[in-house]
């Protein structure tokens, strides 16, 4: 989840007592403070992504605005100070802007996480509405972000970095681009081409084989996108010469990851075949965040499987009785599906997304 983790430059009092909150719901498995939320407004996508299927998601069963103002009512009570709508691409929702000013009534702050294909019709509401935007940037050329994402879409998305850009300067803009088979080469080509766009940064990920999120029915045809041991090979060039000649890059935080998280990539990679373990995980998120899916799953992450449906149960009783008693038995360096997590989240004082 780095592409939603900045450094904020100063911590405040109340980060500070966040933290600590967090840190004693660690210690008690107790919840006394729920800092951030992951909202997905709806599961549609106008993206046709190799490592995603939420593009094959109608969105019949999105919640309503109705059950959107019960989540955001739910809130307050729980210290929620962020909520990341992510998806599905959120801004295809119709009613997006009135979801997000639910939450805004309330006092708490929006990030946007989206393919940018919809930035530019809409650049005006989200300069008003989300405070953060990530966009997805998977390829440098059109030929291959069409390849990978299925819409021949790159040019839209930099009009519409660059609207959003004239209208809303002060809003923090940056990418995440998930690495595969199809696209590890491009590394160094999409730091140059985040640059280009003026964004802020960007960060990379490994494509998540082995889970059945992202509006998965089953994991993901892996030949698409797992890489063999020559790629795995030349991957790991990739990444060093990017290390070396993005030295300036990666010192300022342009680029997210440090060079040790980066080389973690050809080894996750490299774990998947069989060659070695998987890079160390080191998560606390169903401590501090719960996913909240179009039909109302509840999710203690991305990754793991939901733990109850707010059209059942209150979002305060799942986050009290079911989120503590998945947590109850829960070891994040033991457990086979964060062992395999390509999107992890280590908030603490130092390094929280609501901070920033």
């Amino acid at each position: 989840m780095s592409a939603i983790t900045p450094m904020p430059a100063r911590v405040s009092p109340a980060a500070l007592k966040t933290a600590a909150l967090v840190r004693l719901g660690e210690v008690s498995n107790r919840t006394f403070v729920l800092p951030l939320l992951i909202f997905y407004p709806t599961s549609r996508c106008n993206s046709r992504c190799l490592s995603c299927d939420w593009w094959k998601q109608s969105g019949a069963e999105d919640l309503t605005l109705g059950e959107i103002e019960g989540i955001a009512d739910a809130l307050p009570p729980l210290g929620t100070q962020l909520v990341v709508f992510s998806g599905g691409e959120p801004l295809l929702r119709p009613e997006v802007f009135e979801a997000a000013a639910l939450f805004r009534a309330r006092g708490i702050t929006l990030h946007l996480l989206t393919s940018g294909v919809l930035l530019e019709r809409f650049a005006d509401r989200v300069a008003s509405d989300f405070a953060r935007v990530t966009i997805s940037l998977d390829a440098s050329t059109p030929a291959l972000y069409e390849r990978i994402r299925g819409v021949d879409a790159l040019g839209t998305i930099g009009r519409g970095v660059a609207k959003l850009r004239a209208l809303a300067p002060g809003v923090p803009v940056t990418a995440r681009a998930t690495l595969h088979r199809e696209n590890f080469r491009e590394l160094p080509r999409l730091i140059d081409r985040a640059k280009a766009l003026s964004l802020d940064g960007i960060s990379f990920l490994p494509a998540d084989v082995s889970s059945r999120a992202f509006g998965r029915a089953e994991a993901p045809e892996r030949a698409m996108l797992v890489l063999d041991r020559a790629e795995i090979a030349a991957f790991q060039e990739t990444v060093e010469h990017a290390i070396t000649a993005y030295e300036a890059e990666f010192a300022s935080g342009f680029v997210a990851e440090s060079p040790d998280k980066l080389r973690r990539l050809p080894r996750y990679y490299a774990a998947l075949g069989g060659d070695g373990p998987f890079p160390r995980v080191t998560c606390n998120a169903p401590w501090v965040s719960v996913v909240v899916e179009a039909n109302g799953a509840v999710r203690p992450c991305f990754f793991h499987t939901a733990i109850g449906n707010i059209r059942q149960t209150p979002l305060e009783a799942i986050v009290s009785r079911d989120l503590r008693a998945f947590r109850r038995s829960f070891d994040v360096s033991g457990n086979a599906v964060c062992q395999r997590c390509v999107c992890s989240l280590n908030a603490s004082w130092r390094h929280a997304p609501w901070a920033s």
